[in-house]
């Protein structure tokens, strides 16, 4: 086993130094061993012999060879080592399970509706090595009466509710940009690793932990899943529409569906909500008041007060048109910003405005640079960009960021080394096709 005695790291290790981790996920989860492998622990990918299919996932590199050139897998292979192995074949499965053996943790994204095989059953992981935390990232969970059902990126945001508020005005949602669900369940399996193992340095055992993306994309609703908390238990976001009646106050503190959030500005787009209620109203009225400053907002919206215009709409004294228009009127002063300026801005007139960053806008940023946030690494086919460390303040619980491995890369290292296979063997391996 590669677990120590202590789970204390080293000086420059990491505080998963001591900790193996076999990652046979594909793109549905392969981030959750990226974070593992930035916290110093050894990540085998385990791959089929024709790779991961992370390896397929675009956006692509254009000047690097193909089946090589994914810019997906440069990122979240970074870190890790890269073994080709197929459990199928039976010497492949004897490989893996001595591998398995070796082992602090498996994670793995076997979808139950694709049939997952029976090597990857946990009773059977278990079975091989009791210490082992097995962690897997499944779209709708391992039982249920879902567990069965075929998922897609729209299907899984769809069932766990952040399409709901992100209706327009017809009603119908927009889709959510960049896919991103099955992220987000790999960055709670990374966690939900942490937790089994903080309980098995406890027990000395280890468990199976089922991470369920139904589960984990409901956090990107913002304030709705909290909405039943604050009282707002029937919260559903609208369009604005008059024959409705006035426009509800959501949980966060700003009326449902009133407009964009995103502002057109010079150079690019601001992110800023002109809501009405606690939360949000006084930067409603920072900007009118800025407004009026600059002598371009119109008398009749020169009395609203954003933290109480609910009052006005329930007593029909304002309409929800009258809202759109205060905010058209935000639309047209705000076009004459700067992107640039918005965060001098938001500091010095307390308005909650910040402009949207490109990918390039945060890689220049001054405080990225200054705090060291990107880093540059040495790829098989040059240097790449990669982010650092998740989290700041612990530089001994992170280890430096190597490029990500091409396929089979560490074979003759892993099967060698760690399992002490002779190099004819492992020729035998590659020849009857388990690696």
């Amino acid at each position: 086993m590669a677990e120590a005695e202590s789970p204390l790291p080293g000086p420059d290790g990491g505080f998963l130094q001591p900790y193996r981790v076999l990652d046979l996920t594909d793109h549905r989860g392969v981030m959750a061993g990226h974070m593992l492998a930035q916290l110093g622990a050894e990540v085998i990918q385990v791959e089929p012999p024709g790779g991961s299919g992370a390896r397929l996932h675009p956006p692509f590199a254009p000047d690097w060879p193909a089946p090589e050139n994914s810019f997906f897998w440069a990122a979240y292979g970074a870190g890790k080592r890269s073994v080709t192995c197929d459990p199928s074949a039976p010497a492949g499965l004897e490989l893996f399970h001595r591998l398995l053996r070796e082992a602090d943790f498996l994670i793995e994204s076997f979808a139950p509706g694709d049939g997952r095989p029976d090597w990857i059953n946990p009773a059977a992981t278990q079975a091989t090595n009791p210490r082992l935390i097995h962690v897997s990232i499944t779209p709708f969970g391992m039982d249920g009466p879902k567990a069965h059902w075929v998922d897609s990126e729209i299907i899984l945001w769809a069932a766990g509710g952040p399409l709901l508020p992100t209706r327009g005005a017809d009603g119908q949602p927009y889709r959510i940009s960049a896919p991103q669900a099955y992220l987000h369940a790999a960055s709670d399996a990374a966690g939900a690793a942490m937790v089994a193992h903080f309980a098995r340095l406890q027990s000395g055992v280890g468990q199976h932990v089922d991470v369920s993306v139904l589960q984990s994309v409901p956090q990107a609703t913002l304030s709705a899943v909290l909405a039943a908390a604050v009282n707002h238990a029937d919260y559903t976001p609208r369009p604005p529409d008059p024959a409705l009646g006035p426009a509800k106050v959501v949980a966060g503190g700003g009326i449902a569906g009133f407009g964009p959030a995103k502002w057109p500005v010079i150079g690019g787009l601001a992110e800023m909500h002109m809501a009405i209620g606690a939360v949000l109203g006084a930067s409603g009225n920072q900007v009118f008041a800025w407004m009026k400053e600059q002598g371009v907002l119109e008398a009749r919206f020169h009395d609203w007060d954003w933290m109480v215009l609910q009052a006005r709409l329930d007593s029909g004294e304002i309409t929800n048109a009258d809202v759109d228009a205060a905010r058209a009127a935000v639309g047209r002063f705000m076009a004459d910003v700067r992107k640039e300026s918005l965060m001098d801005l938001a500091m010095t007139r307390n308005i909650r405005v910040a402009p949207v960053q490109t990918i390039g806008d945060l890689i220049e940023a001054p405080h990225s640079q200054d705090r060291g946030f990107f880093q540059t690494v040495e790829g098989p086919f040059g240097a790449y960009v990669l982010p650092g460390n998740f989290a700041a303040n612990a530089e001994h619980g992170f280890v430096a960021p190597k490029a990500a491995p091409r396929l089979g890369a560490d074979n003759a290292d892993v099967y060698g080394g760690l399992l002490g296979l002779s190099p004819e063997r492992i020729r035998d391996l590659a020849r009857l096709g388990a690696i």
